[in-house]
């Protein structure tokens, strides 16, 4: 079964124009993609967490049987992790300073990574993830201006004061 991949050709400048349904839409692609790129920071994020705390108590434990030293991992790794995963949460508000200073951190994360030969899997994961808040960026604009609407994020027309005065007698 193929993937459907929904995409908007939508300015932000043309969003006024769009009607509810067309706004529901865009709202609805663009929820997805900020939860998708959210989703995939988390599982970066606390991989690279995971992996260093998992290494660290195997190269332990391999020291303490072998008397010999693994390659040591780069400290600012974990910090690296970390800092990624708590500027994801404000970056799915779409703060822009917010997804520029989680791509920044995405970018040093690349840099340890190619530092230790161990850590050299964890760079096309990061590239990625550069990637992913890159298009999450070009986004920024689309989402304030359909968030400025009303009725963001439902964009269903508000019931008449006669349909409403209808539902209460036929609720009678």
């Amino acid at each position: 079964m193929a993937k459907f991949r929904f995409t908007m050709d939508v300015e932000p400048k043309d969003v006024p124009n769009l009607d509810d349904a067309h706004k529901r839409d865009c709202a609805d692609v663009l929820n997805s993609i900020i939860n998708s790129t959210f989703k995939y920071t988390l599982i970066l994020a606390l991989g690279t967490i995971a992996f260093f705390a998992a290494f660290s108590l195997f190269s332990f434990t391999f020291y303490m049987r072998m008397g010999t030293l693994l390659p040591q991992l780069p400290v600012p790794m974990p910090f690296l992790g970390v800092a990624i995963l708590l500027t994801a949460f404000i970056a799915g508000t779409m703060n822009k300073s917010a997804i520029i200073i989680e791509m920044i951190f995405c970018a040093a994360l690349i840099f340890t990574s190619l530092i230790s030969l161990p850590c050299i899997w964890i760079a096309p994961f990061a590239v990625y993830g550069v990637v992913v808040n890159l298009k999450l960026l070009t986004l920024v604009p689309l989402h304030k201006a359909i968030s400025s609407e009303p009725g963001y994020p439902e964009f269903t027309p508000l019931p008449t004061k006669e349909e409403i005065s209808a539902n209460k007698k036929t609720d009678k």
